[in-house]
């Protein structure tokens, strides 16, 4: 199993969960809100003159726990329905050695 986050403008929230939510396979993901700064911030062109001042910009969090064959399918489904050029945010995969209901 792996764990698919992604790291995404706040802006962007509704449409990566409309998405995610229309891929086969994806059973469930987890929100988080966040907040964000990096040597790229200043470019960003979701960030407004509040996050440009407080220096960070609101960011969500996503989490999907996927089988290990999903991985590459659901990111590149991801990718295809952004905005054409345009970044929204970052992903990284992570193992899951375990897991369960408590």
């Amino acid at each position: 199993m792996k764990c698919l986050t992604l790291i995404v403008h706040a802006s962007a929230k509704r449409d990566v969960a409309d998405r995610l939510r229309n891929i086969p396979g994806v059973s469930g993901f987890t929100l988080v809100p966040c907040e964000g700064h990096s040597a790229e911030t200043r470019q960003d062109a979701f960030q407004s003159v509040r996050d440009r001042v407080e220096g960070y910009v609101p960011r969500v969090r996503v989490d999907v726990v996927l089988e290990d064959a999903q991985i590459t399918s659901v990111i590149e489904t991801l990718k295809k329905g952004g905005p054409e050029g345009a970044r929204i945010g970052i992903w990284f995969v992570s193992d899951i050695h375990e897991s369960g209901t408590l």
